[in-house]
């Protein structure tokens, strides 16, 4: 998912008062008087900068400009991800996912969304998906990774030792509603066994009731379902089962991206 911003080319006078800005900073004064006088669109070539009226119009010009040439393409308004320098050059063959955390113990939840994690991890094939077996409880809070940004490293050594794997996938249900309209939020990293490191971590909520969510549903369920389903699209909307694997499948694509 990729948004961009979008605004009209600055004007000519912004552009001269930018590059006017620029050569008072500079020593040569006949430069400055050459070049000012010989601008055909500037109106204010008969002014005196001083050196902090210069810097002030530089940056705000910077920001004008700035703004226009942004295209943030890590984020939109229901997702928004990160991923390491290190993440592309890591050899992942097995990946521990941890039961999600949720405020209120409902195991319920837990085990749905979970569930749905893993099959969407599955999907993505450059990895075997590792489910903890026997004792459940973990090791380390998902809360304090995201205040610390790492965890106790012999936890993680615990985990890899018993697992045999090389990262470890955790995340915390952030909101949740299991009717009409549905909503779902969750927060989910992932941690390197060499380093204790969040080498990819995404941030997500999907409200149902917003228009852009209703757009991701459909495209999810034309890509995914048989077409001639009853409900159509709609039939994602039916089952927080199938609403929490349309969540985790937005999620996890940002690993494969």
């Amino acid at each position: 998912m990729k948004s961009s911003m979008r605004c009209s080319r600055p004007s000519k006078q912004v552009v001269a008062a930018i590059s006017f800005a620029f050569y008072s900073l500079c020593e040569d004064k006949q430069q400055i008087k050459k070049f000012f006088m010989s601008n055909p669109f500037s109106k204010i070539n008969k002014q005196r900068f001083s050196v902090k009226q210069a810097l002030g119009i530089l940056a705000l010009g910077l920001f004008i400009l700035g703004g226009c040439l942004s295209t943030p393409i890590k984020s939109s308004s229901n997702l928004s991800f990160n991923k390491s320098p290190s993440f592309n050059t890591m050899h992942i063959r097995r990946v521990l996912l941890l039961p999600f955390e949720y405020t209120t113990d409902r195991e319920a939840v837990i085990d749905e969304v979970t569930e749905a994690f893993v099959v969407e991890l599955r999907k993505i094939g450059n990895f075997e998906v590792v489910v903890p077996t026997g004792d459940k409880t973990p090791l380390f809070s998902a809360q304090e990774v995201w205040v610390k940004g790492s965890i106790n490293y012999a936890s993680v050594l615990a985990l890899r030792n018993k697992y045999d794997i090389d990262a470890i996938l955790f995340g915390n249900i952030t909101h949740y509603r299991p009717y009409e309209p549905m909503l779902l939020g969750i927060k989910a990293g992932m941690i390197s066994t060499d380093t204790g490191d969040v080498v990819w971590s995404a941030d997500g909520v999907f409200d149902s009731n917003e228009n852009d969510v209703a757009e991701l549903v459909k495209q999810y369920f034309e890509n995914t379902h048989q077409k001639n389903s009853l409900y159509g699209w709609k039939l994602i909307l039916l089952s927080m089962r199938r609403y929490s694997q349309f969540v985790a499948n937005q999620l996890t694509e940002t690993i494969r991206d």
